[in-house]
C-alpha cells in the first residue's frame, strides 16, 4: 500500500508542478496582467451590449411612464410631460396618482360622475369604474374589492398606482431609492 502511495505522489507530483508553472505576468496567469483583463473586461461589455439590443428590440413599442412621488411631472417613453398633480405616498405606504395623466398616457377616455363621485376609465374593450372613497372597482362589470380607495385632493381623482396600473394592462414597479413608479404598457 506503502508503495502504491509513493508511486501515485511521483505521478501526480510532476502534473501539480505542470499545473503551477505559469509564470507570474504571462498570458497563462492572467490575474496579473492588465491585458487580459482588459480583453476580459471588452468581451464582457460585448456581450452585455448585445444582450442591451435584445431587450431595445423587445421594448421597441412599448409604452413606458415613469412618475416621481412629489414631482409635477411624468416622463412617457422619456418625454417629459407636466402633471397638475403630483404624486403622493399615504401613511400607510399606498402610492397615489392622478388617474387622468395615467389613463392619458395610453389613449382611454373618461367619464365623470359627480353625483356618485364615480369615474369611469375606457380603454381597448377594458371598462373600469372606481368611485372616491370606494372600497370596490368594476373591472368590466364585475367587482374587486381594493384596500385603499380612490381619493380627490385639489379637485384631482388620485388612485392607488399599483390597482389601477394593473387593471389598465400596465406592469408595475416601484423604485424605491428613486421614489419613482414605472409603468410599462
Amino acid at each position: 500500500m506503502r508503495c502504491l502511495k509513493r508511486k501515485m505522489l511521483l505521478w501526480l507530483l510532476p502534473l501539480f508542478l505542470l499545473l503551477l508553472a505559469a509564470a507570474p505576468g504571462s498570458q497563462d496567469d492572467p490575474l496579473v496582467t492588465a491585458g487580459w483583463v482588459e480583453q476580459y473586461v471588452n468581451q464582457q461589455a460585448d456581450k452585455l451590449e448585445s444582450r442591451l439590443d435584445v431587450v431595445a428590440d423587445t421594448l421597441d413599442g412599448l409604452l413606458v411612464v415613469r412618475l416621481w412621488i412629489g414631482k409635477s411631472y411624468m416622463e412617457q417613453n422619456s418625454e417629459q410631460k407636466p402633471l397638475d398633480a403630483a404624486p403622493y405616498v399615504t401613511a400607510s405606504g399606498r402610492s397615489y396618482l392622478p388617474l387622468r395623466a395615467l389613463g392619458e398616457a395610453v389613449g382611454a377616455e373618461f367619464k365623470w360622475n359627480s353625483e356618485q363621485k364615480r369615474v369611469t376609465c375606457l380603454k381597448d374593450g377594458t371598462e373600469l369604474a372606481l368611485r372616491v372613497g370606494g372600497s370596490t372597482i368594476m373591472l368590466n362589470g364585475k367587482a374587486q374589492t381594493i384596500d385603499a380607495p380612490p381619493e380627490i385632493v385639489n379637485g384631482r381623482v388620485f388612485v392607488p398606482v399599483r390597482v389601477v396600473g394593473e387593471n389598465l394592462g400596465f406592469a408595475v414597479n416601484w423604485l424605491s431609492a428613486e421614489k419613482m413608479v414605472v409603468l410599462t404598457y
